[in-house]
């Protein structure tokens, strides 16, 4: 070998040194990085050479820098990024809605109700007193305001939540698109035969930030590169190429977002991240709530207006609204195939009502069944159809006609009379129609006959909702009392599944994250073996003088 090995030796030494060197001062920089993984260099033996039957040793090879990562960890991370996302975002939309139903401090729907029923009291008690009737329809229009007011702000909040859906949809399609960019880089890079560890290092955190917004399934692909799955299979990476999310309006519900990927709809199959979250407060939470409080405003419509068209105001009017009357909501399914539609719809029978919601559903041309679809029970059934004739049901009465042809077998119309309830609730008798609030029920007997107003009052203890178990406070308690039970439940989620997150990041930390402790043994142990190999140098270098310089 001579000293010229010797020299390369020492000069593999030194190479393999600095490298060591270099990628220690790469993690003591990058201590404070979010998602950077600890690099070592990995070191072995060179060819040994044969001189004189002996195998001698020449040096020491740099065979690469990698992360000291464990990918089944990060996968959980992963999975628990997902999970603390979703109740994230369920927590944050319900905090809202609590917000909407706080009754704190006299504010409430509840304290409006009990201020309503006391002025009717006062009414009871002196029906002839002008003042009386006066204020009552004062808190009649408050309670309408409320329940207004309630009704919009919760529409506000729904569409918050569309808006953060949309966004979130967004923000996918944007990280799905740089994950195929590093995609790219690094199967350029390493398929050259060189390590990507930093850019590895940043595509796993642009895998965890789409981790914590939709549910993912992550596979390695050829060159470094990963595919991501999302909702149940559905590719969003492959490769160098993204696919892309984006959110359509669904007529079919309520014009709310569905989560698109191509002409595939994915809503139903988002089962974690913070979209979930989403869905499930938007399709769960504030519907329920949207839902509940137009049964509210759809039953103390009904009750007050049976009672009150039976009885008698001061000025003898008799079937009068005292609120608002209710208006069916008939639409034919987007889906229908026939040519037939709604041409008119009506409460026929205010005391026959339900306040459930039906369709009315064609099994042929000339066929239909009604339905009762919250309580799932059939209502009638081998109905015969004729164009423009009466469909008479539980109060409502329902015209279709065949506008261009007749209904097609499959054909579904949706019935409601509580939809849109809350919003549309106003009192039907102006302010200075005072005195037609029917608080009698004998005209003989005015202006001193209470009973129908006393009728009216007792409605406050009634059980008129909840299959008669509820009364309007009641039930009204009920909804706050749910969506405060619903937004604990997704408080408590949010701050178990943070600590998982943390516990799994701390013990990623522990594998892959930099320890100042070790990076500062390791600098001290590679400048030792760089000084030691600088000095075979110059002891060769001497050795190679003393020759040169022989006589």
């Amino acid at each position: 070998m001579g000293l010229s090995g010797v020299l390369d030796i020492a000069k593999s030494a030194l190479l393999a040194s600095q490298s060591a060197l270099q990628t220690t001062s790469h993690n003591i920089a990058n201590v404070n990085t979010p998602g950077f993984v600890r690099q070592r260099v990995n070191l072995a033996s060179g060819e040994p050479t044969s001189i004189g039957g002996l195998y001698v040793g020449t040096g020491v090879t740099v065979t690469g820098v990698e992360r000291v990562y464990d990918r089944f960890l990060g996968l959980q991370i992963f999975d628990a990024a997902e999970s603390q996302g979703r109740y994230d975002g369920r927590r944050d939309a319900l905090a809202r809605l609590e917000g909407i139903f706080n009754d704190f401090k006299g504010a409430g729907l509840g304290d409006v109700l009990d201020g309503f029923f006391a002025a009717l009291g006062d009414v009871a008690n002196d029906p002839s007193s002008y003042p009386a009737r006066t204020v009552l329809m004062g808190k009649a229009e408050t309670l309408g305001s409320r329940l207004n007011s309630l009704a919009s702000r919760v529409q506000q909040e729904i569409s918050n939540v569309e808006s953060q859906i949309s966004g979130t949809v967004k923000e996918i399609t944007s990280l799905a698109s740089r994950v195929a960019e590093f995609n790219a880089r690094i199967r350029e890079i390493e398929s050259g035969g060189a390590e990507a560890n930093d850019l590895r290092d940043q595509r796993d955190s642009l895998v965890k930030s789409i981790a914590e917004k939709i549910d993912i399934t992550v596979l390695d692909g050829e060159g470094g590169q990963v595919n991501i799955l999302v909702a149940g299979g559905n590719s969003l990476v492959a490769g160098k190429s993204a696919s892309t999310l984006s959110a359509v309006q669904n007529p079919e519900n309520n014009g709310y977002y569905d989560i698109m990927l191509g002409t595939a709809n994915l809503t139903g199959a988002v089962s974690s991240g913070r979209l979930k979250g989403l869905i499930e407060a938007r399709d769960g939470d504030f519907r329920d709530a949207a839902e509940r409080l137009d049964t509210l405003a759809a039953s103390i419509t009904r009750e007050f207006n049976v009672i009150h068209r039976a009885g008698y105001g001061l000025d003898g009017s008799t079937g009068l609204d005292f609120f608002n009357a209710l208006t069916p909501l008939t639409r034919a399914e987007s889906a229908n195939t026939g040519g037939a539609g709604v041409t008119a719809n009506s409460v026929i029978n205010l005391s026959a009502l339900t306040l459930s919601d039906y369709e009315i559903r064609f099994s042929s041309s000339t066929e239909f069944s009604v339905i009762d679809t919250t309580t799932n029970a059939v209502v009638s059934t081998g109905n015969a159809y004729t164009s423009g004739g009466n469909i008479d049901f539980d109060g409502i009465r329902v015209v279709i006609s065949d506008v261009t042809s007749a209904p097609a077998s499959g054909d579904v119309f949706s019935v409601s009379v509580t939809s849109g309830a809350a919003s549309d609730f106003a009192v039907a008798l102006a302010g200075a129609d005072a005195d037609k609030f029917a608080a009698a029920k004998n005209p003989l007997a005015l202006p001193g006959d209470n009973s129908n107003a006393l009728d009216m009052v007792d409605l406050k203890d009634a059980g008129v909702l909840s299959n008669g178990n509820a009364t309007f406070n009641g039930y009204y308690t009920g909804i706050v009392s749910d969506i405060g039970v619903a937004s604990g439940e997704a408080s408590a989620m949010s701050s178990a599944e943070a600590s998982v997150v943390k516990e799994l990041e701390a013990y990623r930390e522990s594998v892959s994250g930099v320890s100042m402790d070790e990076e500062a043994a390791n600098l001290i142990k590679y400048q030792h073996a760089y000084q030691a190999a600088a000095r075979v140098i110059t002891v060769v270098d001497t050795m190679l003088d003393a020759l040169l310089n022989m006589r």
